[in-house]
């Protein structure tokens, strides 16, 4: 009941919210204009971030408040969102105005360093069946994860409704394992962003009227790496490493695949800059409409979230 009930807060305060979040946008210039690089062709507000991020957490708010999250619960929220705070302001910052790519990245770092000083770690992987301790490797390794999905959602923030999607799946494929393998921390927190998300996304599906911006695709990047960790080796026995590997592949492949191609071309230094070579450019220029492009996308990400799904082994 407390996840239905947290799901539908979720939702409601994304639908009343994001309508206001698109106003301010608009009312302060804060707006994807069009350029020769971009898809859409008219003007519109980037701060989807505000909307997504608030929903999400009056929903939380509200279901600590009735009693709904004891305070162990609550408590163990506040790795995921003390650094999402750090990575949700860097990106509206970038919203407002742009911010290099490197002061984004050390924003970045900091926020996934406290996740893992809050004790989030990836301590251990299970590969074939063998799980192996990573030591003194676990920090650098854990923001390595954090850092690279976070940004790995930014990537595919690149047509209408892409982002939102996948996220919905992702962060309803985790919440799913989270509550089946006894994190109900990690659950809530989940479900309160997939909510969120599923109201959020009506207003920005194609045609969208507002963008998720850097402050909403990064948060929610950040948000379900870091829950990922948690949900996903939490339990009597560690999940294989390809279960996060499955429900994140897209967004994954997708950052292995622009940074192979933007140093290769240009060097390492381009790593950063933009292009139209995303796979979802290249379904476009193979003659698929804005919608038809998102949707195949949404079903690969489920079909292969559904894969992770069932090959995981919940004892």
């Amino acid at each position: 009941m407390t996840y239905a009930l947290l799901l539908g807060a979720g939702i409601v305060l994304a639908l009343v919210l994001t309508p206001g979040a698109r106003a301010l946008g608009r009312r302060w210039g804060i707006v994807d204009v069009p350029t020769q690089r971009k898809i859409h062709t008219t003007s519109v507000p980037r701060v989807g971030g505000i909307s997504v991020t608030l929903a999400a957490m009056l929903a939380l708010a509200g279901t600590a408040a009735i009693g709904a999250a004891d305070a162990a619960e609550v408590q163990s929220w506040v790795p995921a969102l003390l650094g999402g705070l750090l990575v949700f302001g860097v990106g509206l910052w970038d919203d407002l105005r742009p911010v290099r790519p490197g002061t984004k990245l050390v924003f970045q770092v900091a926020g996934a360093c406290v996740a893992v000083v809050l004790g989030v770690r990836i301590d251990h992987v299970t590969l074939l069946g063998t799980t192996l301790g990573l030591g003194l490797l676990a920090a650098p390794l854990t923001i390595v994860w954090i850092v690279g999905v976070t940004n790995a959602f930014n990537l595919m923030d690149g047509l209408d409704g892409l982002a939102t999607g996948l996220a919905i799946i992702a962060a309803g494929t985790c919440a799913a394992v989270s509550i089946f393998r006894g994190d109900v921390q990690g659950g809530l927190l989940l479900v309160a962003f997939l909510g969120a998300l599923g109201g959020f996304l009506p207003y920005n599906f194609n045609p969208a009227t507002i963008f998720l911006g850097d402050s909403g695709s990064l948060v929610v990047g950040y948000v379900l790496a870091v829950t990922a960790i948690t949900g996903l080796q939490k339990g009597a026995t560690a999940l294989a490493v390809a279960v996060p590997l499955l429900i994140f592949a897209l967004p994954i492949s997708e950052t292995v695949l622009s940074v192979v191609r933007r140093t290769r071309g240009h060097g390492v230094r381009h790593v950063f800059a933009p292009d139209r070579g995303h796979m979802h450019h290249r379904l476009l220029g193979l003659g698929l409409s804005h919608r038809n492009a998102v949707l195949l996308l949404y079903v690969v990400s489920l079909s292969l979230s559904l894969l992770a799904l069932a090959t995981m082994q919940i004892r």
